[in-house]
């Protein structure tokens, strides 16, 4: 019986997709699974991991830096530039924030730069990456018109997350 469970077990975990840690905190862990499917419109989902004893808050478009993309190694050029941006009122951020409790996990949509506005090619055959290196913090332009609210959470005892992004990953089609 003991050797049915562990070839079970083994086989299980052949399917398992490895995640790749994105993010510098201990308290909140911000996972992707790699290699991830390079989909047109279709949003990567991330997945948040509370590892501490504190409520946090973390704006989906609140981390902000540089970011681009790579093809077999070299950076790829945009096609084109977005000339929209995502416009935020006070009223939203009750509905926008993403409250992480204690020892919480989650699966949701994060902007890994917020201020990204290149659109790029992936029609080409090869090795693609992401590579995003940003800052979530309240000196952000998003969380600030938060502000008000971010407040009335944080005089509750919330943290609003300060940490940062340094990740290449992986794509593939």
């Amino acid at each position: 019986m003991k050797r049915i469970v562990v070839i079970i077990s083994c086989l299980s975990c052949t399917f398992c997709s490895p995640q790749m840690k994105l993010n510098k905190s201990n308290d909140i862990d911000i996972l992707v699974k790699t290699p991830v499917k390079l989909i047109a419109d279709e949003p990567v989902i991330f997945t948040i991991k509370n590892n501490s004893n504190f409520t946090y808050i973390i704006d989906p478009y609140g981390f902000v830096g540089n970011s681009y993309w790579m093809l077999n190694n070299k950076k790829l050029d945009p096609v084109n530039f977005s000339r929209g941006y995502r416009s935020r009122e006070a009223i939203d951020c009750k509905n926008d924030l993403i409250i992480l409790k204690p020892k919480q996990k989650m699966d949701t949509t994060l902007s890994l730069n917020f201020m990204e506005r290149g659109i790029y090619d992936f029609s080409k055959a090869g090795n693609y990456i992401r590579v995003a290196e940003s800052r979530h913090n309240e000196q952000n332009g998003m969380p600030l018109i938060c502000k008000q609210y971010i407040n009335e959470l944080e005089s509750k005892g919330y943290r609003l997350l300060d940490d940062s992004i340094d990740a290449k990953i992986p794509f593939v089609r």
